[in-house]
C-alpha cells in the first residue's frame, strides 16, 4: 500500500519543522526543571524542538553508574553514590574514552521528555544505544527531542564503555564479565531506568531498547541475557543480524592478549594491577592499534533466539537496501585481479567461481565498477552483519523462537543524503543512511536532513511515527499510517522509500539479495576489510647458455 494523502497532510507540520537552517542554534533554553532520583536531585532545562513551537524537557549527563576508574577500571559497573545539592543537567557528558578523546568517567545517559508532563503520565520509554563498531560514538550524536515530542515518549540516549575499556577479556575476570563489560554497563543503565524513569514521567513497565549497527549488536546480546530479563519490553534492531561482530571466548582472549602485550603488562605478576595503573591515553592508543573489539559469547544470539532461549519481547527490525555500498569506498583502487583474490579469500577456492558468476567484475560500467560490486556482495551475503540475507534470516529465526510480534522493514531511499568523501560515488541506501531520518537535529545529520526533498521529509516523519508507535504499543500501526503487517502472520516486509511505504513478500527481498544462492554456501564470517596482497611477478628465468634473451 502507498503512503496515503491523509498522512502526507499530517506530515506537513513536521516537514515544515525540518526546514531549519543548519546554522540555527542547537538549543533554545527556557526555565529549569528539577527532578529527584534515587541518588539525588538533578536540574534539567526546557528547549524547543528545532524549527517548531514544540517544547521538550532535557536532562543531560545523568549518571547511571559510578565512574569506572581506579579499581573500577575493567570491572563491572557499580551504582553511583548519592550526591548532595542540585546536579546540573544542562551539560552534555563526555564521550567514553576512544581514539579521538573522551573520558573514562562516561557512564551517563541523556533524557528527553515532552514538556509539561506529570510524573504520573507513564509515557513509553525508548532507550537508544549508539553505533560506531563499539570503538567510537557517544550519546551526544543523537538529539532525542523531536522523537520524544512527536511520539509523546521519554527518549533516552545511553553511553557504554568502548574498545578495550568495555570488551577486555583477561584470566582475572569472572567468566560472565570477560569481554562484556559494556553489556554490563547497558544492563546497569536499564536497572537505573527501571528504578528512576517514573520520576521523569516514564513507565518502567514499557521500556524499548533501540540500537543501530553495533548498538543493535549489543541489543542482541541483551535479548539472550537472562540477567536482562524484565528490564525491557521491546526491541528495535537496525542493521544487525545477531550473528556477526561477536567474538568466541578464544578470539576474545587472543585479542586481549595482543592488547596486553601492546601496553607492556604481559609479564606483570598482577596484570590487572598493571592495567589499572596505566594512563588512559596509553590504553586508548593500544586499543586503537588492536582495532576491532566485540562482545564475547560461545554461541550466537540468532541461534539462541531460533531455539527459543531468549527474553521474548515484540521486535521491530530491518536494514538498508544497499548496506555494503559505503564499505566499497575502501576499495576504490582495486582491480579485477584483486577483486577475484578477495572473493577467494572470503569464500574459498571451491566456491569462488560460483560467487564470481553472480557478482562479476563487469556487473557495472562505472569507473567504480569494482567497489560497487564488492558493496553488493557485502550487502547480499550479510558478511558484516549489516543486512541482506542474514538480516532476513534473523526475521525467520524470531518466528521460530516464538516472537510475540515482529515487524520487518527495508529502507530503500537510494538518494538519501549521506556524508561522502568521494563526490561522484553513488552511496544509494548505504549503512547508516536512515539515521538522519530518525535523528535529524544533531551535527552532520542536521546538515543532511536540511537537504531532504518534500517526499524525504514525509518519509522521515512516517518513520518516526512508526518507531514511536512501536515504543508505545509494541505495534507500529495507527489508523492514519499505511498498514505494516506482522511478519509472523504475513511473511511480508515493509519497504520504506520516498515514493511509498509498501508491503512486499519476504521472498521478493530474498530474491533481490540472492538468498537462495547464499544459503547454499557456508556463512561468510570474514569482514574482508583489506585486499589480499598482489603476488609479486615471477623473476625472469636466466636464458640458457648460447640462447638469446627475450626482450
Amino acid at each position: 500500500m502507498t503512503v496515503n494523502k491523509t498522512l502526507f497532510a499530517l506530515a506537513l507540520g513536521a516537514a515544515a519543522a525540518m526546514t531549519m537552517s543548519v546554522s540555527e542554534p542547537a538549543f533554545a533554553y527556557a526555565y529549569p526543571i528539577i527532578t529527584k532520583t534515587n541518588t539525588g536531585r538533578i536540574q534539567g532545562f526546557t528547549k524547543q524542538v528545532l524549527g517548531s513551537g514544540r517544547r521538550v524537557e532535557v536532562f543531560l549527563g545523568v549518571p547511571y553508574a559510578a565512574p569506572p576508574v581506579g579499581d573500577l577500571r575493567f570491572a563491572p559497573p557499580k551504582p553511583h553514590a548519592e550526591w548532595k545539592g542540585l546536579r546540573d543537567g544542562s551539560i552534555m557528558p563526555p564521550a567514553c574514552r576512544q581514539a579521538s578523546g573522551g573520558s573514562e568517567d562516561c557512564l551517563y545517559l541523556n533524557l528527553y521528555r515532552p514538556a509539561g508532563k506529570e510524573t504520573t503520565d507513564k509515557m513509553p520509554v525508548l532507550v537508544y544505544v549508539h553505533g560506531g563498531a563499539n570503538v567510537r560514538g557517544a550519546a551526544s550524536g543523537v538529539d532525542g527531542a523531536r522523537l520524544a515530542s512527536y511520539s509523546d515518549a521519554v527518549v533516552v540516549t545511553v553511553q557504554h564503555r568502548l574498545g578495550a575499556f568495555g570488551f577486555l577479556n583477561t584470566p582475572q575476570m569472572k567468566s560472565n564479565e570477560a569481554g562484556n563489560l559494556a553489556i554490563f554497563d547497558l544492563k546497569q543503565a536499564l536497572r537505573w531506568l527501571r528504578t528512576n524513569v517514573d520520576k521523569f514521567g516514564g513507565n518502567p513497565e514499557n521500556i524499548t531498547v533501540m540500537g543501530q549497527s553495533s548498538g543493535a549488536t549489543n541489543a542482541c546480546r541483551l535479548l539472550v541475557d537472562s540477567q536482562a530479563r524484565g528490564l525491557f519490553h521491546g526491541a528495535i534492531l537496525q542493521s544487525d543480524d545477531c550473528l556477526h561482530d561477536v567474538d568466541t571466548p578464544e578470539e576474545s582472549r587472543a585479542r586481549s592478549a595482543e592488547f596486553i602485550r601492546e601496553v607492556g603488562c604481559e609479564s606483570a605478576p598482577d596484570q590487572m594491577k598493571c592495567l589499572r595503573s596505566l594512563p588512559d591515553e596509553k590504553i586508548a592508543a593500544a586499543s586503537r592499534k588492536v582495532r576491532i573489539w566485540n562482545p564475547t559469547s560461545a554461541t550466537s544470539a540468532v541461534s539462541q533466539i531460533a531455539a527459543g532461549n531468549w527474553n521474548a519481547v515484540p521486535v521491530l527490525l530491518g536494514a538498508n537496501a544497499n548496506e555494503g555500498r559505503s564499505a566499497g569506498r575502501a576499495f576504490l583502487n582495486a582491480d579485477e585481479e584483486q577483486y577475484e583474490a578477495w572473493v577467494r579469500e572470503l569464500v574459498g577456492e571451491r566456491n569462488a567461481g560460483k560467487v564470481l558468476m553472480r557478482y562479476p567484475s563487469y556487473k557495472y560500467t562505472s569507473k567504480y565498477a569494482i567497489p560497487y560490486v564488492m558493496g553488493d556482495l557485502i550487502t547480499d551475503s550479510g558478511m558484516r552483519g549489516l543486512g541482506g540475507c542474514t538480516s532476513l534470516a534473523l526475521a525467520h529465526a524470531f518466528v521460530r523462537g516464538r516472537v510475540p510480534s515482529l515487524y520487518v522493514y527495508e529502507f530503500r531511499d537510494t538518494k538519501a543524503p549521506m556524508k561522502n568523501s568521494v563526490e561522484d560515488y553513488e552511496m544509494l541506501a548505504s549503512h547508516g543512511a536512515e539515521l538522519s531520518y530518525l535523528w535529524p537535529d544533531t551535527g552532520v545529520r542536521q546538515e543532511l536532513s536540511s537537504q531532504f526533498t518534500d517526499k524525504q521529509r514525509e518519509l522521515a516523519y512516517l518513520m518516526r511515527r512508526y518507531w514511536g508507535r512501536f515504543a508505545r504499543m509494541k505495534n507500529p500501526n495507527h489508523k492514519l499510517l499505511p498498514r505494516w503487517e506482522n511478519f509472523d502472520k504475513s511473511g511480508t516486509v515493509l519497504v520504506l522509500s520516498p515514493e511509498s511505504a509498501s508491503s512486499v513478500p519476504v521472498s521478493e527481498l530474498e530474491a533481490a539479495h540472492k538468498c537462495s544462492f547464499w544459503n547454499t554456501l557456508p556463512l561468510v564470517m570474514g569482514r574482508g576489510d583489506t585486499l589480499p596482497e598482489k603476488a609479486a611477478p615471477a623473476p625472469e628465468a636466466a636464458p640458457a647458455q648460447g640462447a638469446e634473451a627475450k626482450p
